[in-house]
């Protein structure tokens, strides 16, 4: 098996649940009772929902690749959304995705790579504001936006990614994802 990877005939073999707290745990948090953590939130979902082998696994057999997100959102919770990365969606079709969830599902876009690979950063104003008039459209229903990096932007840049992370909305929460080795 490839990590992250389940064969398509071993998938319905697969236990999803997520196992208790050993009692480990439980006693270690009952030690610090000043910060006793809050029940934790946990979100399940892939990288995108147009999977045409999830047919006759996930999805029911016969479902169109117009309903993939509906069937998607029934059994993850959140999706990372790669497909922004490729190209910035005007919010009507934003908001016919969130129309096709229900009200707990969370769409975390990835930053347009016009921004992150093109521009590196340096201006991309107009980009940046273009990608952030089309996430609008996900309200209530936006989860961290994801910022990737190219292998090549490195810690020589991270004056660059400080500077551009400043002039984004204080209430977008931003996850970087770096990948230069360094």
């Amino acid at each position: 098996m490839e990590f992250g990877k389940v064969d398509g005939e071993l998938l319905g073999e697969v236990d999803f649940s997520i196992p208790p707290d050993p009692e480990s745990t439980k006693q270690v948090l009952k030690q610090n009772k000043k910060r006793q953590p809050k029940q934790p939130e946990v979100r399940i979902g892939g990288a995108k929902w147009g999977r045409k082998d999830w047919v006759g696994t996930i999805y029911p057999k016969g479902t169109k690749e117009a309903d993939f997100l509906e069937y998607y959102a029934r059994t993850f919770n959140t999706i990372e959304m790669n497909s922004l990365f490729y190209r910035i969606q005007p919010p009507s079709v934003v908001e016919k995705w969130v129309a096709k969830v229900g009200k707990d599902f969370t769409f975390c876009p990835k930053f347009y790579q016009g921004i992150t690979h093109i521009k590196r950063l340096k201006n991309a104003e107009e980009w940046t504001g273009a990608f952030l008039e089309s996430i609008e459209g996900f309200g209530k229903h936006l989860g961290p936006s994801f910022l990737q990096l190219s292998d090549n932007f490195g810690p020589k840049n991270f004056d660059v990614l400080e500077s551009y992370l400043y002039l984004l909305p204080k209430d977008l929460d931003v996850f970087v994802e770096v990948r230069h080795k360094e």
